[in-house]
């Protein structure tokens, strides 16, 4: 009998949840409606004002403070994911966002545009890097996103040999997790007879590889979505890839998460036309040019260490066009609006041969997954 009531109790509660549940989206719809229309506003003052669309500072206040109130039930990473696609969708009645990535569809780069933009921007995939800085500098695109570095390989050279070439504003950046799974139309891992991906991806598996596909032929291409693609078209043959590529060309795990290092993160910029403005947690990235004289680098970074400002990132490249003469890529913590990054980066001008200021943005938080 006890057993009767219980299941009875059970079933007008689960009742009364999902009447509840069904209320709240009620609820949660009108609230959406009435922000998409506040937004709708707020895009016609924008355009009056000649403001851009996408204020990354701003939706990284938003998200910040949200994130604050998470609870048991519903996590930081939980409020970030909701809140990034209601924010996307409140740009898209402003004015459409459209965002160049390198492709092809199902990308990495796509995967961090999505994060960056959410579903409601409107996505165009590049052949290749200079593709996307070309599409941002032209305008045929708002914003661009490009792979600058992974924290196994390194940088991207070629996405800072562009930003030498090219007249494009840094924006914004995230962080993505990468995973690669190998992804094939066979059955188990003895069928696989050539084994298709990206450079980089074969080199962060190169030791699972070795020890599970011995024989197997590698064979390098693009990017990881035409390795999927390729291997879509023959059950002998697999790919290194991403779990939305699996999705995509119908693909079967094999196996998971192959990468030989656990901690594998690249790192996006979003660029665009016009500055960000400051977050309170921001980056500013320069490039500058110095006369081939000894102590001239230690000269043009000193303004730096006498304001105590810190360096994140350094990093040389060689000008193509000079021989033995170098570029220098630098983030620096802060943003340019603050007086004192301002003065000491006005001081590198003075001392440098050449100097360019790439923007100051958002940092970026915790990767995505």
């Amino acid at each position: 009998m006890k057993h009767t009531d219980s299941s009875e109790d059970c079933t007008k509660a689960f009742g009364r949840y999902r009447g509840e549940i069904d209320n709240i989206n009620v609820q949660i719809i009108a609230l959406l409606a009435r922000r998409q229309e506040i937004a709708s506003s707020i895009g016609q003052i924008k355009r009056r004002l000649g403001m851009e669309m996408f204020d990354p500072s701003r939706e990284q206040e938003i998200l910040k403070c949200l994130s604050s109130q998470s609870s048991e039930h519903l996590t930081q990473e939980a409020i970030r994911y909701v809140f990034n696609e209601i924010m996307s969708a409140a740009r898209s009645v402003q004015e459409p966002l459209t965002v160049a990535f390198l492709g092809p569809e199902t990308s990495f780069s796509e995967q961090a545009a999505i994060s960056l933009f959410g579903h409601s921007a409107s996505f165009h995939p590049a052949e290749t890097i200079e593709d996307v800085f070309t599409s941002v500098e032209k305008g045929i695109c708002k914003q661009g996103v490009v792979p600058v570095e992974n924290s196994l390989e390194g940088s991207v050279t070629g996405t800072l040999d562009l930003f030498h070439k090219h007249d494009v504003k840094i924006r914004a950046e995230v962080y993505l997790r990468i995973r690669h799974h190998v992804l094939s139309k066979a059955e188990n891992l003895s069928e696989i007879k050539y084994l298709y991906s990206h450079p980089m991806a074969i080199a962060q598996c190169r030791s699972w590889i070795k020890d599970h596909l011995p024989g197997v032929t590698v064979r390098e291409v693009e990017s990881t979505s035409r390795a999927a693609s390729l291997a879509a078209t023959d059950p002998r043959a697999a790919a290194v890839g991403s779990h939305v590529s699996a999705l995509r060309y119908e693909l079967t795990e094999l196996a998971k998460d192959i990468q030989d290092q656990p901690d594998n993160v690249t790192r996006f910029l979003a660029i665009g036309t016009h500055d960000a403005a400051p977050s309170g947690k921001d980056k500013t990235s320069v490039l500058f040019f110095l006369s081939h004289k000894p102590g001239a680098l230690c000269r043009a970074l000193e303004p730096l260490g006498r304001r105590n400002i810190n360096i994140r990132r350094i990093e040389s490249r060689p000008i193509k066009v000079r021989k033995w003469e170098y570029l220098f890529f630098v983030d620096l913590e802060g943003h340019e609006r603050n007086s004192n990054l301002r003065d000491a980066v006005r001081e590198m001008e003075e001392r440098c041969m050449s100097l360019r200021r790439l923007g100051s943005y958002p940092a970026g938080n915790d990767p995505w997954d």
